[in-house]
């Protein structure tokens, strides 16, 4: 972030957009050393009040808003899409696209936060950040989004370019809505509606809990397998949602089975509905089709599991002895030998060696042993340490990762 580096920011109201937390606070941090920390929030989810950090950053938009003791004006906020419709942030005629969002709407709603009526300002800015050249040259992002706004411009209109000053401005299809000659107004409508990002999931369940805590509770509370049906127009097919331990993964299929996406947003966007929504009639082969899911699901969990047990962290001993192993199989003949070489493999690769062994194991690297000395000296710390009994009480507690279907839900 060197362009931050070069001089203190000027004292202006700034809306900072982005669309990772990690991104925010990264931006956070390095935002803190120029300007004054009093003026500057960050907010992503529902870590924090909206109404608060609104207020204080637009207080003359907001006048309802009263500052609490302590309270300072805000310059500088930094903020995901959490920020967006219904909420007046005019006092404020400068904001800065962080990252480019890959719905040109979302663009057009982020300059909505402030380019308002009651606005005092004559004119609004907004700066786009831009993928580095070297990329984009590759992977043609800016392009595929300017086309894209482009198509917004010629079947809607706006009356002020979006990306850059290159866009061809279409102000007559921008009063076709009122005229009733909008035909090709739902091709971003309904694009829009297929995704859902988490900061917007995540606001939702935040305000239900604060404004129904009994029907949050009872939700949380439904037990695995629960299934219902909802009618779409636009996906037909089915989702599941799968968990095994900590592993989760959100399922959408089509109407024959198959797997069409894993992405959350997508997946969020088509099962989204209103409330009121009343549910249908499971289609039939509903439950098939569901276990095949899980089905394939328990595989990838084993195919997990395996990886990461072949993945843990291990100690510069451990990775010393495991590797002189090897060339003394390899180097051996006697099946004894080797049948030994293997148990003696899977003992020391261990995640949770003792402290005492572990340093044992340390010695032996410091001293070089290899070969035959190397097999007899760690025969004798795999017996001294007990390691084949603790391993057995180990497969013993060790409760085995058992795959569930948490809900599932037809489109139908």
């Amino acid at each position: 972030m060197k362009w931050l580096s070069r001089a203190p920011l000027i004292k202006c109201k700034r809306l900072i957009t982005y669309h990772y937390a990690d991104t925010a606070r990264y931006i956070f941090e390095n935002l803190k050393p120029l300007v004054d920390s009093s003026e500057l929030e960050v907010i992503f989810s529902g870590d924090k009040s909206k109404l608060r950090v609104v207020g204080r950053f637009a207080p003359k938009a907001n006048p309802e808003y009263k500052l609490q003791p302590g309270d300072t004006e805000l310059n500088t906020v930094i903020a995901t899409d959490v920020l967006s419709e219904g909420l007046n942030l005019q006092d404020c005629d400068k904001i800065i696209n962080y990252d480019l969002h890959w719905n040109p709407v979302r663009l057009i709603q982020r300059f909505g936060r402030i380019d308002r009526i009651g606005s005092d300002h004559d004119v609004v800015y907004g700066f786009n950040f831009l993928p580095e050249t070297g990329i984009d040259r590759h992977l043609g992002l800016k392009q595929i989004l300017h086309n894209r706004i482009q198509e917004i411009h010629d079947t809607i209109g706006e009356d002020s370019a979006i990306l850059d000053q290159t866009e061809q401005l279409n102000e007559e299809a921008m009063y076709a809505i009122y005229e009733k000659k909008g035909e090709n107004l739902s091709l971003f409508e309904d694009e829009e509606e297929q995704f859902v990002d988490l900061n917007e999931a995540e606001e939702i369940l935040r305000l239900l809990r604060k404004n129904d805590p009994t029907e949050y509770e009872r939700i949380a509370s439904l037990r695995d397998g629960i299934r219902t049906a909802k009618p779409s127009s636009v996906q037909k097919g089915l989702y599941v949602f799968c968990q095994a331990d900590r592993y989760q993964q959100l399922f959408l299929l089509d109407h024959k089975g198959e797997i069409i996406s894993r992405d959350i947003p997508k997946v969020l966007g088509a099962i989204k509905c209103s409330a009121d929504l009343q549910a249908e009639s499971l289609p039939p082969d509903y439950n098939k089709n569901v276990m095949q899911v899980k089905r394939n699901f328990t595989e990838e969990v084993k195919h997990r599991e395996a990886e990461r047990e072949h993945t843990v962290s291990l100690t510069h001993g451990q990775r010393y002895v495991l590797r002189e192993l090897r060339v003394f199989f390899a180097k051996t003949e006697d099946e004894d030998i080797k049948a030994q070489i293997n148990i003696l493999e899977r003992g020391f690769r261990a995640s949770n060696l003792t402290s005492a062994l572990t340093k044992e194991l340390n010695l032996v690297r410091r001293n070089n042993l290899i070969g035959d000395a190397l097999f007899k000296k760690l025969v004798q710390l795999y017996n001294q340490h007990n390691i084949r009994e603790w391993l057995d009480r180990q497969k013993d507690h060790t409760e085995p990762t058992v795959p569930r279907i948490i809900c599932s839900e037809a489109l139908v």
